[in-house]
């Protein structure tokens, strides 16, 4: 031990390069090979396992095509390939606004043009039932005419098609569901009454006006799409699936579920369609940027630093990922497999053979439930599917564009229009377009504007409302329950509109077809959401019009409704009982 006095010394030994250049020093270069074995035998790289690395596989797989379709639980169809299924799961019924009846109108004037008939054109533009025009101006806010011709440019096109210049489609594909087109004439002419019928047809194929065929599977309780598909894999057993929450983005094979067999769904099923396909492949590894290397002295890529990963408790799916790379990501294999679009596959063998010519048959365990060999739920006897869904789809800017949000004050739901169509193809913001037509409507009634405060003899400090008001595009949706039993729903209210000097109130009716149309047909016309598809932070529903290319080259367009949570929570503003200092709202 040093003495306590003693004088302690300190050096430090410091490398002098030789040179300038600092290859040799990046190079990093190990002069002792021995070291690096032994390092390497320390670590266990040179025990030798009795497996061979996997050197072909040879799988079987039978194969059969999507054949029968039922939308929401409706009756079933069969169902061809010749478009996307997501056309046919997502599309609903377009309104006929004003661009509709002019374009529709010109489609029965090409008809009647191609065939000779064009001087029949002037005589139905001359009928009077067949004609734009603009609705009485009498005050009727459940009029819709009335309600879009409040928009300045929609009223200047409706007045430009008047006089006869161009027939409303709309108004004659209603009086052809009853009649035929030759009745408008003097005489009955059956080749009219062909291309009436070729015309009505064409409307109920590309717009589904009125198409018997045409089944929405947009639940509306729900605010999601519910479709059934059937597939047989023997020629006594078919396999029914179903896509219980499709919420109008891609429609992928993780969509959907195990279903429940239904008569219809099982009926007209072609089992003589099942195809067997083999296929012999070279198995290699599954690899991915950034992968750990297999091997302990090998320099790896930065691309991805998984010692970098900064995950929480409930990072159950970052944690999953990152075990997976790091532990388990040079065990997997994959083999190519080429199976026809549309089609659910049985795996029947899969025989991996190794360097030394040993081979194994891959089998499924179905005593196991956490490891599902080729399944696609629990329980499920087929495989792969694979969805014939487009990929490359394109589609424009949202139509119609509303937010549920939850008001947790007032114990409801508001459903606020955010974008409203037009009636001309185009969109209006929805509070401003809201503010406008109750103007317009204000000024039609031949009522006054609302005083901000009352004339009084006797000076006040304060004023009193019952309550306050929220702006014209909030919908209201409140909380009821028709039995003890029974799920909570959130049912479409209304609120009033009150004009000063006005007899009776009116309702503020939506405006866009997401809760105005849903409604199921009958008396009461009511909307009922479930109660949890309204999440704390809201959900958003748009309108969008798709457009994809399908396999054979032709164009497929459909209109479709997309749900997405929310991003941010807004306040209604609703108050009753309320006090306010005059001074301070002056």
């Amino acid at each position: 031990m040093a003495e306590k006095n003693a004088l302690l010394f300190w050096e430090r030994l410091l490398p002098t390069p030789d040179s300038e250049d600092i290859a040799d020093a990046l190079r990093s270069e190990i002069r002792d090979p021995f070291w690096l074995l032994a390092r390497q035998w320390q670590l266990g790289e040179f025990q030798a396992e009795d497996a061979g690395m996997a050197a072909s596989a040879h799988v079987i797989a039978r194969t059969s095509t999507l054949q029968r379709f039922s939308a929401n639980g409706q009756a079933a169809f069969s169902l061809a390939m010749d478009k996307p299924l997501d056309s046919v799961v997502e599309s609903i019924m377009p309104e006929f606004d004003l661009v509709m009846r002019m374009e529709t109108g010109r489609k029965w004037r090409k008809l009647l043009s191609k065939a000779g008939k064009q001087a029949l054109w002037t005589q139905f533009c001359q009928i009077p039932l067949l004609q734009f025009k603009i609705p009485t101006m009498v005050f009727d806010p459940d009029n819709v005419d009335l309600r879009a011709i409040y928009h300045e440019p929609y009223e200047q096109s409706l007045a430009a098609l008047g006089n006869a210049r161009l027939l409303d489609g709309w108004k004659f594909f209603k009086e052809l569901q009853t009649r035929k087109a030759s009745d408008f004439l003097s005489s009955n002419d059956i080749e009219v009454d062909k291309l009436g019928d070729q015309w009505v047809n064409w409307i109920n194929q590309t717009l589904k006006a009125n198409n018997p065929d045409f089944l929405g599977s947009w639940n509306v309780s729900r605010m999601e799409y519910v479709s059934n598909v059937a597939v047989p894999i023997s020629d006594t057993e078919t396999v029914f699936l179903e896509a219980p929450e499709h919420n109008g983005q891609h429609l992928a094979w993780h969509n959907w579920i195990n279903g429940v067999e239904k008569a219809d769904l099982k009926q007209e099923i072609r089992a003589q369609e099942i195809q067997i396909h083999r296929k012999t492949a070279l198995p290699i590894s599954v690899t991915f940027p950034g992968m750990p290397r297999a091997r302990w002295w090998e320099m790896e890529d930065s691309t991805i630093d998984m010692s970098n990963i900064k995950a929480q408790k409930t990072d159950t799916g970052l944690l999953l990922l990152a075990e997976f790379s790091i532990l388990f990501s040079n065990d997997w294999l994959i083999i190519p497999l080429t199976l026809p679009l549309g089609s659910l596959s049985k795996i029947q063998s899969l025989r991996v053979s190794d360097v030394f010519g040993v081979q194994t048959i891959m089998q499924q365990n179905p005593n196991r439930v956490d490891w599902r060999f080729f399944q696609l739920s629990q329980g499920q006897q087929s495989d792969m599917w694979l969805p014939p869904a487009s990929i490359g789809r394109v589609q424009g800017e949202a139509l119609e564009e509303i937010k549920f949000i939850r008001d947790e004050m007032a114990n409801m739901v508001w459903g606020v229009e955010q974008t409203v169509s037009d009636g001309m193809g185009g969109t209006l913001e929805g509070n401003s377009s809201s503010k406008g037509l109750e103007e317009w409507l204000r000024a039609l009634a031949d009522t006054p504007e609302p005083s901000p405060l009352p004339d009084l003899a006797v000076p006040v400090d304060y004023s009193y409302a019952i309550g306050t008001t929220v702006p014209p595009n909030w919908i209201p949706f409140i909380p009821i329950r028709s039995d003890g039993d029974s799920p909570m729903m959130l049912r479409r209210a209304s609120i009033p509109r009150i004009f000063e000097g006005a007899e009776t109130a009116t309702r503020i009716r939506p405006r866009t077809s997401l809760i105005k149309n849903n409604a199921p047909m009958g008396e009461s016309r009511r909307l009922d959401i479930q109660e949890e598809e309204i999440l704390a932070t809201g959900i958003t529903l748009k309108t969008y019009w798709r457009r994809a290319r399908w396999l054979d080259g032709t164009t497929v367009t459909w209109l479709a409704r997309e749900k997405r949570l929310g991003v941010a929570s807004e306040g209604s503003g609703l108050q009753f009982d309320v006090l306010k200092d005059i001074h301070q709202t002056l």
